[in-house]
């Protein structure tokens, strides 16, 4: 009996702490199941505030969202009461408050709750904001006017792009027709202010906005009435008559609103003259050395300082130098027969050959791309002196299959790098492939230049060693290679002493001197500069970020190294800081 009862009470205790775990493992799931309602009502919430963020900024004005969407409203955008961007003082002093506020909106949410994706958009957006933020401390800083970025010289190519389908979008075109002279009032009032605050541009740079204004208002053959003639005779379902009489009525809109405006913009500009006491960089204005950092961050992506940024371009510098001179040593003639428009070389000048020839060569390197077609358009005679040498127009997030490069006749000598750079692989594959992902709708709105123009820059280098070349062959790709980062960085160079170290134009031409430029060189480089402070950092040490990703790429890999697998990695990504693309690549690895 003894031993039963040992047995019996052995067994009870078994019992009890079987019911003791069956409870605890009830309990252990009933706070998972706890915790996936919380996660997923986290996730529910961040989906929700995303949409409202998404459709709060792309609605901002017809403009942005025109380019943005080719159906708003399946986003659930209606239509903008704003036809272009807000310029007004309440707007501009109110946008520090206004991202704050958002930010601390964004921090209520518990990353570890959110989903994988949902993560990488929180990271995003809140390096975004942080960055909008620390820019939007300095307001009228900013650069609206200038000879070939000023807003002026962009809308007029933005108008002349906008996607005409339908008759909705002819109405709402000439909606933006009649409106552009209330946005150059706009543009008016923010150089008065400007004036107010001692940051109004010099007279050299007024000068060369005005007298393309005056350009535009002089102009018999306006691009604006060719360009909507060619776009008008693409629509379908729109009879032959009906098609006259919206090209009268565009032609008629150009010669009185937009003349009008122009004209108006040239005269206000005309009597602010001598307003601009600073002819130089950035350094010379109250607070400037602090607003080019915050630029630059922007502009970059990098959280690189300043000083870390100059020490990258002296190196670079020195680096393509020295290797140049080792070529020229082995090749005495090679420096002559590549300023001599490389006679030496074949290269084929058709643009839609190049495209194709690229876009086969790429395949090997990098990962597949949908299929989408590219209209190859030449810039408008009257606009050649004043728009860069080419650009990719963006196209909208839910239809990015028609593409359109323009190419700037007067200022492109070499199509191959020009179309490596806006085509393939650059910003043509680069913005449909992340496209094709259909991500999170709120990423596209967040515009990272280090990230667009330093993976263009990067693939354009590399590009040269897929180009097709007789003559020196390899040597001349070296060649292209170095003399293409060497110019870079020494343009960006200049960039950061004009604008943080106070380098004047005389001190940029006793620079530029040194590696053989001459003065009317470095005054032209001078002035690019001063109107648009930052421009080559997003190029250049975007670049440069790309990089020494690679290098560090390669180590983390080991034998697993594959170049198309990194760059599978940099484009599944999706535009965003440096910091955080090296701490995806990471992770992933």
């Amino acid at each position: 009996m003894e031993v039963d009862k040992e047995l019996t009470g052995r067994l009870r205790k078994v019992r009890i702490k079987l019911i003791m775990i069956g409870i605890c493992l009830i309990f252990l799931g009933i706070l998972s199941f706890v915790k996936e309602e919380e996660d997923h009502y986290s996730q529910k919430k961040f989906d929700q505030y995303t949409t409202s963020f998404f459709r709060e900024n792309a609605s901002e004005n017809e403009i942005t969202m025109h380019y943005l969407l080719e159906y708003p409203e399946k986003y659930g955008l209606k239509r903008s009461k704003n036809l272009y961007p807000e310029m007004d003082k309440e707007r501009l002093l109110n946008e520090t408050s206004k991202i704050s506020k958002e930010i601390r909106r964004l921090k209520n949410f518990k990353k570890e709750e959110l989903s994988k994706k949902q993560q990488n958009t929180y990271d995003v957006l809140m390096d975004y904001l942080i960055r909008q933020k620390n820019l939007s401390n300095y307001p009228y800083y900013e650069r609206i006017l200038g000879k070939s970025s000023g807003q002026q010289v962009q809308v007029l190519i933005t108008l002349s792009e906008y996607r005409l389908k339908n008759e909705k979008d002819i109405k709402n075109y000439f909606r933006l027709l009649n409106g552009l002279e209330g946005y150059f009032d706009s543009l008016i009032e923010y150089s008065k202010e400007q004036i107010k605050r001692n940051l109004f541009i010099s007279d050299e740079s007024l000068k060369g906005v005005i007298e393309q204004l005056d350009s535009v208002a002089r102009q018999k053959e306006n691009m604006l009435v060719a360009t909507f003639n060619l776009r008008l005779a693409d629509i379908k379902g729109i009879d032959a008559a009906k098609k006259k009489q919206y090209c009268r009525q565009n032609k008629k809109l150009v010669r009185t609103k937009v003349m009008r405006a122009y004209k108006k913009l040239y005269s206000h500009l005309q009597v602010l003259k001598g307003n601009g006491k600073n002819e130089n960089g950035l350094y010379y204005y109250k607070n400037g050395k602090e607003y080019y950092k915050a630029l630059a961050a922007q502009k970059t992506g990098s959280d690189k300082t300043i000083e870390e940024m100059m020490e990258i371009s002296d190196q670079s510098i020195e680096k393509c130098l020295r290797k140049l001179i080792k070529l020229q040593k082995k090749y005495p003639n090679i420096i002559n027969e590549y300023r001599n428009h490389k006679k030496n070389i074949k290269i084929v000048q058709n643009p839609q050959n190049i495209l194709n020839k690229l876009r086969q060569k790429m395949v090997k390197y990098y990962p597949k791309a949908p299929k989408v077609s590219c209209k190859i358009k030449y810039v408008h005679k009257t606009m050649e002196e004043y728009t860069s040498p080419a650009f990719y127009m963006v196209p909208e997030i839910d239809s990015y299959k028609e593409n359109v490069i323009y190419i700037n006749k007067a200022q492109t000598a070499e199509l191959y790098p020009t179309l490596a750079h806006e085509g393939y692989p650059g910003h043509l594959y680069q913005n449909v492939y992340y496209a094709a992902r259909n991500d999170d709708p709120v990423r596209y709105l967040l515009d990272y230049p280090g990230y667009s123009e330093g993976y263009a820059t990067y693939v354009e280098i590399f590009s040269y060693s897929m180009m097709d070349a007789e003559g020196y062959g390899d040597i001349y790709q070296q060649m292209n290679m170095e003399m293409y980062e060497y110019n870079l960085a020494l343009c960006s160079r200049v960039d950061l002493g004009v604008h943080y170290e106070g380098w004047k134009k005389k001190d940029v031409r006793a620079y530029l001197r040194s590696f053989g430029m001459d003065d009317s060189q470095a005054d032209e480089l001078f002035q690019m500069i001063i109107e648009n402070p930052a421009n080559y950092l997003s190029y250049y040490i975007g670049y440069q970020e790309f990089h020494e990703l690679l290098t560090d790429y390669k180590k983390m890999a080991g034998n697993k190294y594959s170049l198309k697998a990194y760059h599978t990695e940099i484009l599944d990504a999706g535009p965003c800081s440096f910091d955080i693309l090296r701490r995806r690549i990471k992770s992933n690895l």
